[in-house]
């Protein structure tokens, strides 16, 4: 995986394709030659976009025999690797630890979505594994293949372990709930105004209800969240 290095101030602007140009070599075997290298400082022509102000902090990472990559905020897992297996999971890791829902129905397209990614990264590997020679599939390698298998297979056991049935609270339970929460003198209701109590203990039972979704869905991104990859 490769290291992102933090870079407090830019010196010069960073361009997004940056221009190829010539130098001459100083050090080594090559030195004396002239030779040639991409600087994303300089611009490829007028329409070159810069990334990366002068002044401006950012962080830098780069592959063997391969370009810089920049970024003004921290990179990912998932961006720091070029395994393609690693690529997705880190990926679905991300997306699992910044998961967020408004509803049932959001959370269960996000659950849905998860599981069908990681079905999709399992079919890749079992394929990966499956055209291997089989005498290479008891090797290190496709042992590791395999163990990837199993832990995609834990993780969706794990999904659809969840159970995301929402069952609304009974209003007349919220009604008791309330009870302690109603004062009518603090409301300033007069007792004669039957539709107007009627209306702010709705209001209540209402706001009563999203709390208790809210805490559900809290519950149920804490139990996505503790699904294993391992």
């Amino acid at each position: 995986m490769a290291k992102a290095n933090f870079v407090k101030k830019a010196q010069k602007n960073i361009y997004v394709n940056g221009k190829v140009v010539k130098y001459k070599s100083e050090k080594g075997k090559r030195a004396g030659q002239e030779l040639s290298k991409l600087d994303r400082t300089v611009p490829r022509n007028e329409n070159d976009i810069i990334i990366i102000h002068k002044g401006e902090s950012y962080f830098w990472w780069q592959f063997k025999n391969g370009g810089k990559n920049f970024s003004k905020t921290r990179p990912k897992n998932s961006q720091l690797t070029q395994s393609n297996y690693l690529s997705q999971l880190y990926a679905i890791q991300e997306r699992i630890e910044d998961i967020s829902a408004d509803d049932v129905s959001d959370l269960e397209s996000i659950v849905d979505e998860l599981k069908s990614d990681i079905e999709s990264l399992k079919d890749e590997t079992e394929e990966s594994l499956s055209n291997m020679p089989e005498s290479l599939q008891y090797s290190p390698t496709g042992e590791l293949l395999q163990e990837r298998i199993d832990a995609l297979e834990t993780a969706l056991s794990e999904l659809e372990d969840i159970d995301l049935d929402y069952e609304e609270p009974d209003e007349d339970d919220l009604r008791e709930e309330l009870k302690d929460d109603i004062d009518e003198d603090d409301l300033n209701i007069p007792d004669e105004d039957e539709e107007r109590k009627s209306l702010v203990t709705d209001a209540m039972i209402k706001e009563k209800k999203q709390e208790h979704l809210d805490e559900w869905i809290e519950e149920k991104i804490q139990e996505i969240q503790e699904v294993s990859f391992e």
